[in-house]
C-alpha cells in the first residue's frame, strides 16, 4: 500500500527536511510518529527538500506499508498528528497508486517569498516574513522578474551541491502582489535548485535597489558573468506553496 501524505510545518526549529546527522529535521519527526503506529521502521520520501528554516503549506510526502495493513486514512491522520510535534501537522493521508512517488512524479512546484515593509513584524509574523525597513517599488520586481521566466540555465543561482547533473531549469509564473505593506512573490516551475529561490528573490531585490542592472542579470542567466553581488534571502520568509502532479 503507497500512501501519500500532505503536510504543513513551520521550519524554524529544524534543520530542514531531509534527515541529517546533526539536526533535527521534518522528515525524523515524522518517520518517529510512524515507528510508533506501525511498529516497524519506515522510510518517508518528499517531494523535494526544504532548507533550514523554510516552512511549507503543502509538502508532499509518500510511503508504502503491506498491503495486509487495514487503514483508515483519516484515523491514521489523528493519530500522527497526535504524535507529532506542534509545528508540523498532517493535513490529510490517501492511498495512493503503487507507482506515485512524491518527488519523480512531481509536474510542477510552486514557491511563495514573503516579505514586510516599514513596519517591524509582530510576535505572531516574527520568523514568518523578511522584514525591509523601507518601501519596495513592485513595478521594479515585476520587471526583472520576467527575465526569469521560460527554460534557462541557472547555474549563478544555485548553492553549491544542486542535485542533478544539469542546472537548467523551467520557471513557468512568477506573480508579485502587495496587500498594505506585505509583498507576495510566487514562483512556479517545473523544479528548483538548492537554494534557487532564495537567491532569485535576491536579485529582484538587488536590482530595485539599484544594485545590479537588468544586464548583470541577463549575463548571469547566459552564463556569461557571475552577478557581482548575489544575494541570498533570509529562509525564514519562504514557503514551499503547493506541489502539482
Amino acid at each position: 500500500m503507497n500512501i501519500k501524505l500532505l503536510i504543513e510545518y513551520l521550519g524554524t526549529n529544524y534543520g530542514g527536511w531531509q534527515k541529517q546527522k546533526n539536526s533535527i529535521t521534518i522528515q525524523e519527526k515524522i518517520e518517529e510518529c510512524l515507528l510508533k503506529i506501525f511498529r516497524e521502521k519506515i522510510s518517508i520520501v518528499g517531494s523535494g527538500r526544504t532548507d533550514s528554516g523554510v516552512h511549507a503549506l503543502e509538502q508532499v510526502a509518500n510511503f508504502h506499508v503491506s498491503d495486509l495493513n487495514k487503514i483508515n486514512m483519516i484515523e491514521l491522520k489523528n493519530k500522527i498528528n497526535q504524535n507529532l510535534v506542534a509545528d508540523i501537522r498532517i493535513k490529510s493521508c490517501t492511498e495512493v497508486n503503487k507507482d506515485f512517488h512524491s518527488q519523480h512524479s512531481c509536474k510542477q512546484k510552486t514557491y511563495l517569498y514573503r516579505i514586510k515593509t516599514l513596519e517591524p513584524c509582530n510576535v505572531f509574523e516574527e520568523g514568518r516574513f523578511w522584514y525591509i525597513n523601507r518601501e519596495i517599488d513592485i513595478k521594479s520586481i515585476k520587471l526583472i522578474s520576467k527575465n526569469f521566466i521560460g527554460k534557462k540555465d541557472f547555474k549563478n543561482f544555485c548553492k553549491v551541491g544542486y542535485a542533478g547533473n544539469s542546472t537548467i531549469r523551467t520557471i513557468k509564473k512568477i506573480s508579485v502582489v502587495r496587500k498594505k505593506n506585505f509583498i507576495d512573490i510566487k514562483i512556479t516551475g517545473e523544479g528548483f535548485l538548492r537554494g534557487m529561490v532564495r537567491l532569485m528573490v535576491g536579485s529582484f531585490i538587488n536590482y530595485e535597489k539599484g544594485m545590479i542592472k537588468k544586464a548583470d542579470i541577463n549575463n548571469a542567466l547566459k552564463n556569461r558573468n557571475k552577478l557581482k553581488i548575489n544575494l541570498s534571502v533570509p529562509a525564514c520568509g519562504l514557503y514551499l506553496y503547493n506541489v502539482e502532479y
